[in-house]
């Protein structure tokens, strides 16, 4: 990126943002593939589309590659977003997906201290109280999971938690979900990549492991 386009960040009109057409053809082809409907670029203010909430929603974000569908019986909405923190730009991959569940889901992240280093920042900033911390209080969880993510959730629902992140979902999120960051609210699960290189690969890693999360929070809430 130029140098201008540094000082300018997320202020940048869509043509100008250093966006590929291979990464165009390659989205488009994920969402012919996976029967999603590609918007391509959308104004927060002036189009009439769901916006992505979540974590990384601000004022000046802009989003690119907007694509919605249904995907094995969820609603799915993938986008990419650019927004600058602290002067500095990041590039998000994102993709919601909506719950079924009626039940309260107390606020959560899951993610790694090695990746997502825009959502550690943005983390502190607005959910000051959200805190790791250590599954296992009722019941054993596989070291793999408690060394590699750090869980967030407000103090009052660390118990809670552990009825709809079982032992069983944090193995298979410390087996699958490695580079990623969850969100869990009451409404919609969130999953965002932050890597530098978007590939068919993430975008179906995203879709599909995405799909089996909200299907398990589904599932595990109907305890609470």
């Amino acid at each position: 990126m130029s140098g201008i386009a540094k000082k300018l960040g997320s202020a940048l009109p869509r043509h100008l943002l250093p966006t590929t057409q291979a990464v165009k053809r390659m989205i488009t082809r994920f969402a012919d593939e996976y029967g999603l409907v590609y918007f391509g670029y959308v104004s927060q203010r002036s189009d009439d589309h769901h916006i992505v909430r979540g974590l990384t929603v601000s004022t000046k974000h802009i989003d690119d590659h907007y694509c919605i569908g249904t995907y094995d019986n969820y609603d799915v909405v993938f986008v990419e977003r650019r927004d600058s923190i602290q002067g500095k730009e990041h590039v998000w991959h994102i993709m919601e997906f909506d719950l079924k569940t009626d039940k309260d889901i107390p606020h959560t992240f899951i993610g790694s201290g090695t990746h997502g280093k825009g959502f550690h920042e943005l983390l502190s900033t607005k959910y000051g109280n959200l805190v790791p911390t250590q599954l296992g209080l009722t019941r054993d969880y596989l070291e793999r999971f408690k060394d590699n993510f750090k869980l967030y959730v407000s103090a009052e629902h660390a118990v809670t938690i552990e009825t709809v992140i079982t032992p069983e979902a944090a193995e298979i999120i410390a087996t699958h979900f490695k580079g990623l960051v969850v969100e869990i609210t009451d409404q919609a699960l969130y999953l965002y990549s932050e890597k530098s290189h978007l590939t068919p690969e993430l975008l179906e890693a995203m879709l599909k492991n995405g799909t089996w999360l909200a299907r398990t929070i589904d599932i595990n809430s109907r305890s609470l």
